[in-house]
């Protein structure tokens, strides 16, 4: 199990409250708001409850900690558990783990969630998620064994047995464990997120949205239901405005800057996005999708001398990486040196078998620069490489109507038009002008 997938897991557990669905701006205003009732009620352990759970989510683990630990010291009897459970959380939350060491540091948060004879079940989950983030994958087994001896049909065990699953990274398993805890319990968040993130891991996109929203309208307040929302949703306005609200939410954030960098990058706002990718490198410098990010929003903004600072960081980061290669190369022709430019498009179109743009932008840049039969030897690769995509088509045309070939680049330009991939308005213009 990944770092990021046993985060994933620590963070997807909350006790929910089901709230009206919020925007980013309101979010803010109920954090400001929860902060005022706290301190207009300091007696007020249900007040300190909300707040500290708010914070957590807001990933400013000190802050939950504090207010959490104010808020049990207030409490008593199942209060009290509830508090200190959620306490134990903001400590697994952190993500502060070191598989190195024998046991979880967040044991003894969880060990002190029982008080007498209350919270042994919650403890035990407690126990179970901080070795689950260990990925010590049967010792949280056998917790969740006596969690449920200790109080049968307790949810919360229910939902670690789901996060075993996942963590075990079998996807059809989880997602029909997760859809029976959600007819158990439709009225629980947690489930429908579980349910709709691991229909993303396997690749079931269109069927991930309607779990997500379902898990957002019951806890509108949790940034991760709005997260994987916009990571579900097709790239638009809602997905946009979805993954800035769960920016607000929680601001350190990659995986979500990350995403907020990709759609602005979509609606042509470079600018947005490369302060986007900038904030998730801050948190998570070596994260290659949001250095690959930032060469592209570069890219767009032609800086070319910035770009190519970026997809450098970004090869060294991974170097088979062809979107990196790619932007490395736009960033080479757009600064004149079209030799190491074609190169680079020629390395990443070797990477991505699937992906005709490494050899098509070669042939552009070569054109551009006044080469024009060095750029149909990589139009005709492409087009043997790419038969069914018009683009290859359009490409050879353009490199054979800049060598005088006017009858082959007319049929090409007709065989572009029977293909997807093209705009075949642009297409058709380039067929009527030729004479």
């Amino acid at each position: 199990m990944s770092k990021s997938r046993a985060l994933l897991l620590a963070a997807l557990v909350s006790l929910p409250v089901a709230a009206p669905l919020a925007t980013a701006h309101a979010q803010e205003t109920r954090l400001s708001a929860l902060e005022a009732e706290a301190k207009a009620k300091p007696k007020d352990a249900g007040a300190a409850f909300a707040l500290g759970r708010a914070y957590r989510r807001a990933g400013k683990w000190a802050a939950a900690k504090t207010e959490l630990a104010r808020g049990a010291a207030l409490a008593t009897g199942e209060e009290q558990v509830k508090l200190r459970y959620e306490l134990a959380l903001s400590e697994i939350d952190q993500g502060i783990v070191n598989t190195s060491l024998p046991k979880p540091p967040s044991l003894a948060a969880c060990a002190n969630v029982k008080i007498g004879k209350l919270g042994e079940a919650l403890s035990r989950v407690c126990a179970a998620k901080a070795w689950l983030g260990m990925e010590r994958i049967s010792i949280a087994e056998d917790e969740l064994t006596a969690a449920e001896k200790a109080e049968p049909g307790l949810y919360e065990v229910k939902l670690g047995r789901l996060e075993v699953t996942v963590a075990k990274q079998t996807h059809d398993a989880a997602i029909v464990e997760a859809k029976a805890l959600t007819s158990a319990t439709p009225g629980r968040a947690e489930a429908w997120l579980y349910l709709g993130t691991e229909l993303l891991a396997a690749g079931k996109r269109a069927d991930a949205v309607a779990p997500l929203k379902k898990a957002r309208e019951l806890d509108a307040d949790w940034p991760e239901a709005a997260h994987h929302l916009c990571r579900a949703l097709p790239d638009g306005v809602e997905a946009r405005d979805l993954a800035r609200t769960a920016v607000a939410m929680r601001g350190a954030w990659p995986a979500a800057q990350v995403r907020l960098g990709e759609l602005e990058l979509g609606f042509g706002t470079p600018e947005a996005g490369q302060k986007a990718f900038e904030a998730a490198l801050k948190g998570a410098p070596k994260l290659v999708a949001a250095q690959v990010g930032l060469a592209w929003s570069l890219v767009k903004q032609k800086k070319w001398d910035d770009a190519k600072k970026a997809s450098s960081k970004a090869i060294e980061l991974a170097a088979n990486n062809a979107s990196a290669r790619l932007a490395h190369a736009e960033a080479l022709a757009g600064g004149g040196d079209v030799e190491n430019a074609v190169e680079e498009f020629k390395f990443a179109a070797g990477l991505d078998s699937k992906d005709p743009t490494g050899l098509l932008r070669a042939s552009q840049v070569l054109l551009g620069a006044k080469e024009p039969m060095k750029a149909l030897g990589h139009a005709e690769a492409a087009v043997k490489a790419f038969p069914e995509d018009g683009r290859t088509y359009e490409v050879r045309a353009d490199a054979e109507l800049a060598t005088g070939d006017k009858k082959a680049a007319k049929d090409d330009y007709k065989k572009a038009l029977t293909k997807p991939n093209v705009d075949k308005v642009a297409v058709q213009k380039k067929l009527d002008a030729i004479k």
